[in-house]
């Protein structure tokens, strides 16, 4: 018998089997139905994932900005309660 979370998993698997097969049908049908060449589809491909990096960049530059505020903060907290002992 199957464990429910083994189950599960393996339902997860086969949906995201499916997702896929899905996804390359619709370009091939692209390719194929509405002649859209192979290498403007590598070309938008390459420009979104030039844009998802740029935008996990600035997320993280702004994550480590808040974090060395933060950390400065909490120094000059820190060393204003030892100068006032």
């Amino acid at each position: 018998m199957i464990k429910p979370k083994a189950k599960q998993n393996l339902k997860q698997r086969s949906t995201w089997i499916a997702a896929m097969v899905a996804c390359f049908a619709f370009l091939l049908m692209a390719v194929k139905v509405y002649k859209l060449s192979v290498s403007s589809l590598l070309l938008n491909l390459l420009i979104m994932l030039v844009g998802l990096l740029v935008i996990i960049a600035l997320a993280a530059i702004l994550g480590w900005l808040i974090s060395m505020r933060q950390n400065r903060k909490k120094f000059e907290t820190e060393s204003r309660n030892k100068k006032a002992k």
